[in-house]
């Protein structure tokens, strides 16, 4: 059966936050754009689920103001209300501390030394003044050991490391990464816990996307992209007909992202596909109709790399006498660990800190293994610089949009690579227009 569109300006391959915010830049200079979701759904990593009033994210989701996603959420009219996190904690060997977020709480902490409290303030007054470019081929850990002599502040540090990161492997992952992190926390400090979570942004999106006239295909698969003499040519449908564009968006993983445009003969985006590593975590969330202990809404565990937040404290994620807590481990990509060990785990943080919560259950979501970053900047690879761009090589007018694009971390890459995407169509639109009036 052929499909009623026979061409169009762009095709976008994906319908998360990176191929709803391309295709929102897209129909606002003026092109035609049709949006491909082979899920029924939009939103993709960033799609929540209603269960009588908890909303369940895919795993603990937060918005670190000041970059690429804040940026193009307010450039594109996206507005949200959010919650900021407060009164942190840490758990080390059993007790709870304050985590030493300000200089009050540092002075007045009392898991800190004398000696520990001047090295953080010694450490964090010098990162102004370091280019996390110097150290992209350096591991955090490396790092850590080269420029923390306390061991106390060390492990607060790597524990630090391992949340930012979203990853154990702290031996893999670059420097670069963490101290960047780093760097825009003491710029931007605030976090935002989403009201309604994530999927109130992919619902604004869809609101744009839809007033801008563009036509949306969800639950509908795009096979391959065709392209001859190293030029795009449009899109393959999985009913065998043809969609002819002069402009694609892979705004895919980087697995799917292959496997659409490798016809065998294509070589340079898997070379970098099959070396990258991905940052997986064990994500358990639970749903409770009350908070046990309102003392500890915010836990960093310090001997092992678990978190654990309760969002519903500071943001409308749940009924108003309920309470959901989302946990998360960071996993090492190299060396996995039992999935059923990961979720005891988890209960056991949760234990310790919302102790009586399994009493007031009211449904429970463990992800053992999902996604929170499509592709971690490892020393090895040369951190950042070890990412591609978003334009494919070696076939004009194909682009790629999402987290493992480019530069920045989590969500910012995916609306920093958008961003750029779309302001390359629209150049070259521009010249191929030019060009016909001349």
């Amino acid at each position: 059966m052929e499909t009623h569109f026979k061409q169009t300006d762009v095709v976008v391959i994906g319908g998360g936050l990176a191929g709803l915010s391309t295709a929102c830049y897209l129909a606002r200079d003026g092109l035609s754009v049709t949006l491909f979701e082979k899920s029924t759904n939009l939103g993709g990593r960033a799609a929540s689920q209603n269960h009588d009033g908890y909303i369940f994210n895919r795993g603990i989701h937060a918005i670190y103001t000041g970059g690429a996603l804040s940026e193009v959420l307010q450039d594109l009219g996206i507005t949200y209300r959010y919650g900021v996190p407060k009164d942190t904690f840490l758990l080390h060997r059993g007790q709870m501390y304050p985590f030493p977020a300000s200089a009050s709480s540092l002075l007045t902490n009392r898991l800190l030394t004398i000696g520990d409290k001047f090295e953080l303030v010694r450490l964090f007054s010098t990162l102004p003044r370091i280019n996390a470019k110097d150290l992209a081929s350096m591991s955090v850990q490396e790092w850590l050991q080269r420029t923390i002599k306390r061991p106390l502040v060390r492990q607060l540090m790597a524990t630090t490391a391992c949340v930012f990161v979203y990853s154990s492997a702290l031996d893999l992952v670059s420097a670069e990464v963490f101290v960047t992190k780093l760097q825009h926390t003491l710029k931007h400090p605030v976090v935002h816990y989403v009201d309604g979570g994530w999927q109130t942004l992919v619902d604004g999106l869809r609101r744009v996307v839809e007033q801008a006239g563009i036509h949306i295909e969800v639950g509908k698969r795009v096979t391959s992209v065709a392209y001859e003499h190293g030029r795009v040519q449009g899109v393959r449908l999985s009913n065998e007909s043809m969609l002819a564009a002069s402009s694609v968006v892979l705004a895919t993983s980087p697995q799917e992202a292959v496997k659409l445009i490798d016809n065998g003969a294509y070589s340079p985006l898997r070379t970098i596909v099959d070396s990258l590593v991905p940052a997986r975590v064990a994500c358990l969330d639970v749903a409770l109709s009350c908070l046990p202990d309102p003392r500890y809404p915010v836990v960093q565990d310090l001997d092992h790399p678990r978190f654990m937040s309760a969002q519903s404290v500071y943001t409308r994620v749940s009924p108003e006498d309920g309470a959901l807590i989302s946990t998360f481990k960071q996993l090492d990509p190299l060396h996995l660990t039992d999935q059923k060990q990961d979720e005891r785990d988890l209960e056991d943080l949760l234990d310790t800190a919302q102790p009586g919560w399994r009493n007031v259950l009211v449904k429970r979501s463990f992800l053992p293994r999902i996604e929170a970053v499509g592709m971690l900047p490892t020393a090895s690879g040369g951190g950042y610089a070890g990412r591609p761009g978003p334009e494919v090589p070696g076939i004009a007018h194909l682009y790629l949009a999402g987290d493992w694009i480019g530069t920045g971390f989590l969500a910012d890459p995916c609306m920093e690579s958008a961003r750029q995407v779309a302001r390359l169509i629209q150049h070259e639109h521009s010249l191929t227009t030019t060009s016909g009036l001349r």
